[in-house]
């Protein structure tokens, strides 16, 4: 048990260094299309990495995944909106009030995804109330269903 909430805690760590390392791309290089693109694709691959997290994991799955597995996989969601809020507000400046630097679009991503929302840091421009929507969106429909596989098994 320890050891299993060791290597989660761990997967997060990595992945949360590996937000911070992550280069941001200039908006005159990618384009609003491009950026577009960047965010369906990235969307989906989260997307899918917790579909089948969560399948292998549940109970049809077999369980050849971890815990920390499902968890990673649902933090690496958190970390994608939260990277799309900094780019956003990077290169639409007062599109995400309060947003500077990338603690606060994670910040203001885990706000979103944990229904929080201390209204400090908002989206303000209709961009960003539509990814906002979209991750709202996300949540009740990801996060939602893979709390109720894990209920589920936890329960077998």
């Amino acid at each position: 048990m320890v050891r299993r909430l060791l290597v989660t805690y761990g997967l997060v760590a990595l992945c949360t260094v590996g937000y911070y390392l992550l280069p941001t791309v200039r908006a005159d290089v990618a384009g609003t299309v491009g950026a577009v693109v960047a965010f369906a694709v990235g969307l989906f691959a989260v997307s899918a990495l917790i579909v089948v997290q969560v399948w292998r994991f549940g109970p049809s799955g077999g369980r050849r995944s971890s815990l920390a597995g499902v968890v990673a996989a649902l933090y690496l969601a958190v970390l994608f909106f939260a990277l799309v809020y900094f780019g956003l507000a990077r290169h639409h400046p007062g599109s995400i009030a309060e947003l500077r630097t990338r603690t606060d679009a994670l910040y203001f991503a885990l706000s979103v995804t944990s229904t929080v929302g201390f209204d400090d840091v908002h989206a303000v421009s209709q961009d960003a109330r539509a990814v906002v929507a979209v991750h709202m969106a996300f949540n009740i429909g990801f996060l939602g269903g893979a709390v109720a596989v894990l209920r589920s098994r936890a329960r077998r």
